[in-house]
């Protein structure tokens, strides 16, 4: 059953007093508190309980936006919404997904369309990566999330585009990773290449919809402090990197938001050494490259969920 914030907005009318002077300002965009009840814009974003999901919804609440939040985790989803919609005076409604089912996009839409919304801007966020190599991890593990951060944000985009291009407007933005620039490394084996897959469907649609006033983006961040790493089980390691390749998620959220307005991109690289790393790499040879960076492999050991049993193991000796 769908989710909905309504505690307030079953009594809320349109706001009649002026709109709030500037609040505060972050780097070139200004910050201002929306009037409440008005027409605005509305924006999904997935994968909103943590991380730059949850610091990218904050953003677009800044910046006046309604908003669709979806996550697996209801409390967290619900926590954030009673603090945004009290913070910026918009609507947030929750509908909660595990976005591995095949079935979760669909029915998400269903949850939008049934509450008469139109999203204007798409922030694919959700994923994670399944620790160790290819072979020691059950292809369920795979699926799941593949279906996660492959074909649930292409499904979204193919969903939510046309009635962006009947409209005129819209904004999407997948959130890649320097990763996908980079050639493929052992441990979490998929991660990369779906992340270079993003980049490149990515770049494809910004091509297809640049005369129709939909902006796509490939959010490139390099290592964000967040608790992606707590979740991949090797914080430890992770811990051990010099603070200038840590990036900060709203300062990673502020730039993209920044770029997809402006149209700029369709790339986005954040932080100047992986900007660095991503230009050393075009440079060097793809095999020589590819060689360097599997010397240190921080994902080699899988998380006990994801463990193939003793029968899996058994199909590869045959």
């Amino acid at each position: 059953m769908a989710e909905k914030k309504t505690a307030k907005s079953q009594t809320k009318t349109p706001a009649k007093k002026p709109v709030t002077k500037k609040v505060r300002q972050t780097g070139k965009t200004k910050v201002r508190k929306p009037k409440k009840g008005l027409n605005r814009r509305t924006a999904l974003i997935t994968g909103a309980s943590a991380g730059i999901g949850h610091d990218y919804a904050t953003l677009l609440a800044e910046q006046g936006f309604d908003l669709v939040i979806t996550a697996r985790r209801k409390d967290r989803l619900q926590s954030l919404a009673d603090r945004l919609e009290a913070a910026y005076n918009v609507d947030v409604h929750i509908f909660p997904e595990d976005l591995s089912e095949p079935r979760a996009p669909k029915q998400l839409m269903e949850k939008i369309t049934k509450e008469g919304l139109s999203i204007d801007f798409l922030v694919n966020n959700a994923g994670y990566t399944v620790p160790g190599n290819f072979d020691m991890a059950k292809w369920q593990s795979h699926a799941d999330m593949l279906q996660t951060m492959l074909t649930t944000p292409t499904e979204l985009c193919h969903l939510l585009s046309i009635g962006m291009a009947e409209r005129g407007y819209g904004r999407i933005v997948n959130i890649a990773s320097v990763a996908g620039l980079l050639p493929g490394t052992p441990g979490g084996t998929l991660y990369g290449p779906v992340k270079s897959y993003l980049i490149k469907f990515s770049q494809a649609l910004s091509a297809e919809y640049h005369d129709q006033g939909i902006h796509v983006q490939a959010l490139c961040p390099g290592f964000v402090l967040s608790e992606f790493h707590d979740i991949a089980g090797n914080r430890e390691q992770m811990n051990r990197l010099p603070k200038f390749m840590w990036l900060n998620g709203p300062d990673v959220c502020l730039k993209s938001y920044e770029s997809v307005m402006e149209n700029k991109g369709p790339i986005v690289v954040n932080g100047l050494f992986y900007k660095i790393l991503a230009t050393i790499v075009k440079i060097l040879p793809s095999n020589l490259a590819t060689k360097f960076l599997s010397l240190h492999n921080r994902n080699a050991k899988p998380l006990a969920r994801d463990i193939r049993d003793s029968a899996s193991q058994s199909d590869k000796a045959r």
